[in-house]
């Protein structure tokens, strides 16, 4: 909002911070902030977006949830950043809207409100719902509201000064494609990740995600070691083994539970593959989360 107001001279932006009990309040990073607006203000802004850190959990209480709530009422904007989804989620503001949080959140806010539309999506725009990933996902988000209350020359000079080659659009997914990863990389190489990201609960046989490509095993084999440096075996078994260490951060399912949810069909082999692969144990991985 600064730099849209800095590249175009004009004050197309107005920004303020508030906290609950209009009390500074400390950041994930231990940075104290200070509000500049009473909370009993935010009826008056056009659009209020929560914020939220690592330990979200942490940060819910019933008088946020009946503040939001109150808000909603009014038919305000509302939209949250990272993992501020699920104070809206937990707020009940969110109920039959489609809207998105960080990826290794996605698992655990689908368990804990299964009738919410959560997506995969760098941001989501329903109504009057706006939600986004973390990282650099708000910044997309952003452009995307300056381009439409504006133009998208306003949004091509915030991308220049930011430096940004590309601007991410409106049902981009979070993940970061293959062709990003791997420029030259052939299409199945992209369509045989899809497939192990959406089949893991389930895991696919090397030779059947082969077969649905109609690529031979030995083709798709030689293309993950080019590419990856990995066997396609490999890669899936990281790609489950990292949704399981997802799930043990931020969901309260069993150890038990987790292995079946990502395709180990015993917990002893589950703990044995998370150990060599994490050099930790799933059991100290989730005790050790808690305690940061």
């Amino acid at each position: 909002m600064r730099m849209a107001n800095l590249t175009t001279e004009e004050q197309l932006y107005r920004w303020s911070v508030l906290t609950l009990d209009d009390e500074p309040i400390a950041s994930s990073a231990a940075l104290e902030i200070r509000p500049t607006l009473p909370f009993d203000q935010a009826r008056k802004l056009d659009m209020l977006f929560v914020c939220a850190g690592v330990h979200v959990k942490d940060a819910w209480n019933p008088t946020l949830g009946r503040a939001l709530r109150r808000l909603a009422a009014t038919n305000q904007h509302m939209g949250a950043l990272c993992t501020g989804t699920y104070l809206l989620a937990k707020s009940g503001v969110l109920n039959d809207h489609r809207c998105t949080i960080h990826w290794e959140n996605i698992g655990s806010l689908r368990e804990e409100f299964p009738q919410l539309k959560v997506t995969d999506e760098l941001f989501e725009i329903d109504r009057r719902r706006y939600t986004c990933a973390g990282g650099t996902a708000p910044l997309d988000l952003m452009l995307f509201l300056v381009r439409r209350d504006y133009n998208r020359e306003v949004a091509s000079a915030i991308s220049e000064q930011f430096t940004i080659d590309r601007v991410r659009d409106l049902g981009e997914p979070q993940y970061i494609s293959v062709r990003s990863q791997a420029p030259g990389a052939p299409d199945y190489l992209n369509e045989a990740v899809l497939l192990m990201r959406n089949n893991i609960s389930e895991p696919l046989f090397v030779e059947e995600i082969a077969r649905y490509l109609n690529v031979s095993t030995r083709q798709l084999e030689r293309a993950f070691q080019q590419y990856f440096h990995y066997s396609p075996s490999h890669y899936y078994l990281r790609l489950r083994l990292t949704a399981a260490r997802n799930l043990l951060r931020h969901t309260g399912t069993t150890v038990r539970g987790i292995a079946i949810e990502t395709g180990f069909k015993s917990l002893q082999h589950f703990s044995k593959c998370y150990h060599e692969y994490f050099k930790i144990r799933p059991t100290q991985e989730r005790a050790r989360y808690s305690e940061l």
